[in-house]
């Protein structure tokens, strides 16, 4: 809505020139306009490859090698970004190369310059002319050129004679000054350079603070749930007036009046905030995994869990149950193992890991034996009822899906009870390799993971398989409780068996000591690599020795 001001009547005042002059030098300076940095994809791989290709084109002791170097430089540049190499550098480019021929003593100066000038003012020009349509004048005066440029540039083009050649070598090495104080000196003092872990789109950004929002209540509610405190009074005197204050204020919104319905509602809302975003977010499972490791308690509550591990589990069994209906639970346990392997992770952190992947092994292996059970009968009675084992992950089972619970060999008090995903039913079995690489980061964390793992391999161990390499295990287990390594001798090896076992670490630690990034030299034929580069990791004309 417009509204007009009430104009004040015309009265003159009698102001005296000193203090005009007073009023003026009162008067603050104004600030300085804040610059706004962008975020630019370039064809240079960082700050020091520009700088280098800037002097070697004009700093004060570059030569013709360091100006043809320069050129093979921007020759890369143009193959990794192609149309979208900076037109500035692409005219530069062109008279430098005029230049350079100028100077070998080509016979066809006069040509080259020509052309290398109407191919800078119409590189230039391109800036201009993608947005709006302007006279050539216009665009030189818009660009900073004076405007003789254009006139020369006609000649050039359309004229029955070139210019002189003296005049063409000094119209290009004043439109070289241009361009090296107009484009290549603001970006030389100007840019840095950007993490590209760091980067992210705002859509990323924002659904992992909404995830991590809703993972941090859940986190503190959990807690507070686990300690016995459900309703609102008790949790404020657990927690601190900040925590308190974000489970209230969620719990205000939910209509939530326990900590076992904050903790629902939370799940309900994680499952609905991945619905939204699972189809047009690539990272989605990434980050929500990652934000599911950085909960502090809930990694952590499983050390402490003594006589009330039925609470933990019945606590936790929603969280879980959307992980399996979302498709994420393999994900979520190979993160967990992963973090378990990881010898940069605090020990209270791997410990907490370690539970949580050893009770989803727990969960495989039944899953596994269900399954089993379910086609057994199914060969002996064709007119059994179908079972949909993802309904694992709701309270309402059928009567035959009872039943092989019961029959599974776990108390459902302290197992997780989570099935399949409806849209991708498939058996929860381990391929041998992804087994046999947790021998080498074997450890007293992720020791229960792998004797848990054994059973679930494909293609199957034998029982005798299993026990040895369970024994196995155990031994490892027990080195890794002493002070000193156990000494290895023949009768532990003939009383265990362990023939078999042998040869499949032996492969295990020789396929390990074959891989890339531990290979040292290789012998092909008449050629000889001495050293394995990680070649993903280099910008394309830039050689790995050369980092």
């Amino acid at each position: 809505m417009a509204v007009a001001k009430k104009e004040k009547p015309n009265v003159k005042k009698k102001i005296s020139e000193k203090g005009k002059q007073q009023k003026t030098k009162a008067a603050p300076a104004a600030p300085p306009p804040i610059v706004k940095q962008r975020t630019v994809v370039t064809p240079w791989r960082d700050t020091l490859e520009f700088q280098t290709t800037y002097d070697w084109l004009f700093g004060k002791t570059s030569t013709p090698a360091n100006r043809h170097q320069a050129l093979s430089k921007i020759r890369i540049w143009s193959l990794r970004r192609g149309n979208l190499c900076p037109a500035a550098v692409m005219a530069t480019s062109v008279l430098v190369q005029a230049q350079l021929e100028d100077q070998e003593g080509n016979a066809k100066t006069q040509n080259t310059y020509a052309s290398a000038f109407t191919r800078f003012y119409n590189f230039m020009s391109s800036i201009i002319q993608g947005h709006n349509m302007t006279s050539m004048y216009e665009t030189a005066r818009e660009l900073g050129l004076q405007s003789f440029i254009v006139d020369l540039r006609h000649l050039c083009a359309h004229g029955q004679e070139l210019p002189p050649v003296e005049v063409l070598r000094n119209t290009s090495e004043h439109c070289l000054e241009w361009l090296r104080t107009y484009y290549w000196l603001p970006h030389k003092e100007n840019m840095s350079n950007l993490d590209a872990g760091k980067l992210k789109r705002k859509d990323k950004l924002k659904f992992e603070k909404a995830v991590s929002n809703l993972l941090e209540i859940y986190d503190l509610t959990l807690e507070c749930h686990f300690k016995g405190a459900e309703k609102l009074k008790a949790i404020s005197k657990l927690k601190s007036s900040a925590e308190f204050n974000k489970i209230r204020v969620y719990s205000s919104s939910k209509k939530a009046k326990s900590s076992k319905e904050i903790l629902d509602a939370v799940v309900n809302d994680l499952s609905a905030l991945v619905k939204k975003e699972s189809s047009s977010m690539k990272d989605l499972l990434d980050i929500y995994t990652g934000c599911l490791l950085k909960m502090e308690y809930f990694l952590r509550v499983g050390l402490q869990v003594d006589d009330n591990e039925d609470t933990l589990i019945a606590a936790t069994q929603g969280l879980f149950r959307l992980l399996a209906m979302q498709g994420y639970i393999e994900k979520v346990f190979v993160a967990l193992v992963q973090l378990t392997e990881n010898e940069n992770e605090a020990e209270l952190r791997r410990l907490g890991a370690s539970y949580w992947a050893s009770k989803m092994v727990k969960t495989f292996g039944m899953l596994f034996r269900m399954k089993r059970m379910y086609k057994e009968e199914l060969d002996l009675n064709d007119k059994l009822k179908a079972v949909d084992f993802s309904s694992l992950n709701t309270d309402k089972l059928s009567k035959t899906m009872r039943s092989l619970l019961v029959h599974s060999n776990v108390d459902p008090s302290f197992t997780l009870i989570f099935g399949d995903n409806p849209k991708k039913s498939r058996s929860l079995v381990f391929e041998r390799e992804f087994i046999m690489q947790r021998v080498g980061p074997f450890s007293k964390y992720s020791a229960p993971i792998l004797k848990g793992l054994l059973p679930l391999a494909d293609p199957p161990f034998s029982k005798s398989q299993v026990a040895d390499l369970s024994k196995l295990c155990d031994i490892r287990l027990h080195e890794f409780e002493q002070l000193e390594p156990m000494e290895e001798d023949g009768s532990s090896q003939e009383s265990y068996n362990l023939e078999y076992l042998e040869k499949l670490l032996a492969k295990a630690a020789q396929s390990k000591g074959n891989t890339l990034t531990n290979a040292v030299s290789s012998d092909l034929g008449i050629w000889k690599v001495e050293k394995d580069y990680d070649w993903s990791k280099c910008a394309l004309g830039v050689l790995p020795w050369a980092n």
